[in-house]
């Protein structure tokens, strides 16, 4: 048995996978945030490591603690935990929400240009961690001797006492060099900090330590189990998700619709807005994109409609009940601004008509987001589809025929947990190479429908709007 424990922004998540990768027990538990009028993001590093113990205790409560080998940890990208000498928290935990560093942010891009950032870090400008260290310096909230954490270091810290993360973590951070495989010495020093400052980097199943003995007291896990560093959660899902060839992109279909897409190349990021990384599995490479306001048009467009309450089914059979192209009314998501419009409107289009032309506009979109990655000189060859939308039985066939490509379906909901599981199990089994270890136990996520190829093409005729 393998743990993965996921560091979710509003929920933590702790999923139990047996030796096929099946999940077969789990435990959550709900974290705030914290907003303040000037911008501010934060949480409570102390809250999060108590929803910690009790998503572990739910996983584990029916008495299988003691059969867990390894625990895997994913956590939210870019949350950034300040402690001072001693590797004490100082302050709550800075969210990668928190808009406080976007003007060092700006100053520092304009200072040394989109070109630079993207070959130093892999992305076009500096965020996250650069203007929050700029930020705090200025405004004197740094302690003597600080030392700059995340989230997953953090927790991981407290389960074996050593602060690592790997390299998915240190870039979403906005510190890491994919060229150079460590953080970026430049980036560092015009931020004056150093390395040493900076949990331990290692590569994913390299283990951070053995679980201490007073956590296997509280949780019934066996002590000295290894652990893993924290990775991070997208590139965890991908794992979930089997996503760990070159031409693969997973994407995650909840609020906000983001890609990874697999490569076997380091290019730059395809856009200035893309983060490009080493990815868990050696020899491959990521390029992550978001579709900001994604699943959060759906959601707009059913309680605009007074169909918040409508059942998945329910959903399909109207989504169906219209025709491609939605007799010519058309959504889109993503303009100037994140504003979105409907355009053709008529008196004969209903309720079905909307709903299918927003899922459709977002088709659409994601086919741009591929069409960066093609443009760029990657291949696509898949999609792989996790989060609510992929339950539909209608929605994927729909980004299928606007794509042009098969779409797989993960029915697990828990993905970057089970990620985690996968790392976890990766530990144990040293002598077999990440890639299989990662494909043999990410199968049973998938869709049994959908097992084969998944969704194909041609049920339908493409989008007028692809």
């Amino acid at each position: 048995m393998y743990l993965g424990i996921d560091l979710g922004t509003t929920n933590i998540k702790a999923v139990v996978t047996d030796g096929d990768g099946r999940v077969v027990a789990g435990g959550s538990s709900p974290v705030d945030i914290f907003h303040m009028a000037d911008g501010g993001v934060e949480q409570d590093i102390e809250q999060i490591w108590a929803a910690v113990l009790s998503a572990i205790k739910a996983a584990v409560g029916s008495g299988i603690g003691l059969e867990i080998q390894a625990v895997g940890v994913s956590s939210q990208g870019g949350a950034i935990q300040i402690q001072n000498e001693a590797g004490e928290p100082f302050g709550r935990v800075i969210s990668w929400m928190d808009k406080r560093g976007k003007p060092y942010d700006a100053k520092l891009t304009g200072e040394l240009g989109a070109a630079w950032f993207a070959a130093h870090t892999g992305h076009g400008m500096s965020v996250v961690t650069p203007g929050q260290i700029l930020r705090l310096r200025e405004e004197r909230l740094l302690p003597e001797g600080f030392r700059v954490g995340y989230v997953g270091d953090v927790i991981v810290s407290r389960l074996c006492s050593r602060a690592a993360h790997d390299a998915t973590s240190l870039s979403l951070a906005m510190l890491y060099n994919p060229s150079l495989r460590k953080a970026d010495p430049e980036l560092l020093e015009k931020i004056d900090i150093c390395e040493g400052q900076l949990p331990d980097l290692l590569t994913a199943n390299t283990p951070a330590g053995g679980l201490l003995e007073e956590i296997s007291q509280q949780t019934n896990l066996p002590a000295g189990i290894p652990v893993s560093p924290a990775i991070h959660d997208q590139y965890a899902a991908a794992l979930g998700c089997g996503a760990v060839s070159a031409g693969d992109v997973m994407f995650g279909a909840g609020t906000a619709w983001v890609l990874l897409a697999v490569t076997d190349k380091l290019t730059g990021p395809v856009v200035d807005l893309a983060f490009e990384c080493t990815h868990v599995v050696d020899g491959l490479y990521g390029q992550i994109l978001s579709m900001a306001n994604g699943g959060s048009s759906l959601s707009w467009a059913l309680k605009t409609l007074g169909l918040e309450e409508i059942d998945s089914a329910e959903l399909d059979e109207m989504i169906q009940s219209v025709p491609a192209g939605c007799d010519g009314l058309m959504f889109s998501p993503l303009m100037v601004q994140g504003d979105a419009k409907l355009t053709g409107l008529k008196l004969s289009h209903t309720k079905a008509h909307v709903i299918r032309a927003v899922i459709e506009g977002l088709a659409c979109e994601l086919a741009g987001r591929l069409k960066m990655l093609t443009d760029a000189g990657l291949c696509v060859k898949r999609l792989v589809m996790a989060g609510r939308a992929a339950c539909s039985k209608v929605t994927p066939r729909i980004v299928s025929d606007v794509t042009g490509l098969p779409v797989a379906c993960i029915e697990e909901p828990d993905v970057s947990a089970v990620g985690a599981a996968i790392i976890a199990r990766s530990l144990v089994e040293r002598d077999i190479e990440l890639g299989e270890v990662i494909k043999g136990a990410s199968k049973n996520c998938f869709r049994r429908e959908n097992e084969r190829n998944c969704c194909g093409q041609g049920g339908e005729s493409k989008s007028p709007q692809a």
